[in-house]
């Protein structure tokens, strides 16, 4: 028999949460077991496919943003929120290094001209398995999304960046499209007890529901 999760002092719901988890290990399992031995002729092999996959990528990538010189345009700007775009931009710039360097370094592996690290090696995996890299989720928000998704959240979180940067500070903004969105909700905190002169301790931040879909 199988105990269940009140025996251990837990909530049923654990249970659900075991099983979810083992679900997607076992997934994760079966595509690493994929055979990487050669294919039919005239198919794409997987060196081929994970380059392709790697030169998409590159292509997508957006221009990085100057953030001294962002910070040097707005000199004497020292509004919370203003600091809280300017952490959120060097964590971007972070990402986006990490992701040009080593899909770089990959093409250059997969063409034989440097050696096949265990670090590109397992990239490379991720790509063709269409699973977000290892090494890129440590500097992107907590997500389980896949590669594909991601790549979509990625690009909608420069559009945002973009726009603040450009048009200034959005009237509404995307939280989870910042890296750290309690940042930022602490820091419209501070600027309205700097406009309004209120204790910043006896301040706090409330929401209410509303019915626009968009």
């Amino acid at each position: 028999t199988i105990n269940s999760p009140e025996v251990f002092g837990l909530h049923a719901n654990a249970e659900i949460n075991y099983l979810t988890n083992a679900s997607k290990k076992l997934w994760a399992d079966l595509l690493d077991l994929q055979p990487r031995s050669a294919v039919a002729s005239g198919e794409m092999s997987r060196e081929q496919y994970i380059d392709k996959i790697a030169t998409d990528i590159l292509s997508k990538m957006p221009i990085s943003f100057d953030v001294n010189r962002i910070k040097k345009e707005a000199e004497g700007e020292s509004s919370p929120t203003f600091i809280v775009l300017v952490q959120e931009l060097f964590r971007w710039e972070q990402l986006c290094a990490r992701m040009s360097r080593t899909l770089k370094e990959l093409r250059r592996a997969i063409a034989g001209e440097v050696g096949m690290s265990t670090e590109l090696d397992a990239l490379g995996t991720n790509l063709y398995n269409g699973q977000l890299p290892d090494m890129w989720r440590k500097l992107t928000p907590q997500t389980q999304k896949m590669l594909g998704p991601w790549m979509v959240f990625f690009l909608r979180r420069y559009s945002q960046y973009k726009g603040w940067v450009e048009e200034g500070e959005p009237k509404v903004i995307w939280l989870s499209g910042l890296h750290i969105p309690e940042t930022y909700t602490a820091a419209l905190v501070q600027t309205t007890c700097r406009k309004y002169k209120w204790a910043l301790d006896k301040s706090t931040l409330y929401t209410s529901l509303t019915k626009m879909m968009s």
